[in-house]
């Protein structure tokens, strides 16, 4: 028996963790990485990586920016903007650690040119509304399964 693919879910909570096992659980497997260093650590066994945005959830101590773990004692406004932004953060973060697999960022960005941005210099990346349906996430899946395979 052939083990199924293994996604890395990153997200603050269990909601896609949830939805997607539920729902595409019989093609895929996804663990739950709540933080960085889960994520870091999970990588190593994993196909893919998916990532929420927003992290209002995690606490303060488990937020990342630019440079690694954020400072201690954080701002108000400050931990809302690295807790808003920080699928990106923790992504950027693998990719400075040697972590090149194909990622799925689950974010509704206004901003195309951002957008491009990101999945470019976070390649191999694809950015994805939010509201997709469950089945355009399972065609996002197999496509980063076969970017996988094409490298």
């Amino acid at each position: 028996m052939t083990a199924l693919p293994r996604f890395v879910v990153c997200e603050d909570g269990t909601e896609y963790l949830d939805r997607f096992s539920r729902f595409l659980g019989d093609e895929f497997t996804f663990v739950a990485a709540p933080d960085f260093d889960s994520a870091r650590s999970l990588a190593a066994g994993a196909d893919g990586l998916l990532l929420d945005l927003d992290f209002r959830r995690t606490p303060p101590g488990r937020l990342v920016d630019e440079r690694g773990p954020a400072l201690a004692g954080l701002d108000a406004d400050r931990r809302r903007r690295l807790a808003e932004m920080q699928g990106i953060f923790i992504l950027r973060q693998l990719r400075a650690a040697g972590i090149a697999l194909p990622a799925v960022l689950f974010a509704d960005l206004d901003d195309a040119e951002r957008a491009d941005y990101l999945e470019r210099t976070l390649a191999p990346l694809t950015i994805g509304s939010s509201h997709l349906g469950i089945r355009e996430i399972g065609g996002l899946l197999r496509a980063a399964l076969a970017r996988r395979a094409a490298r």
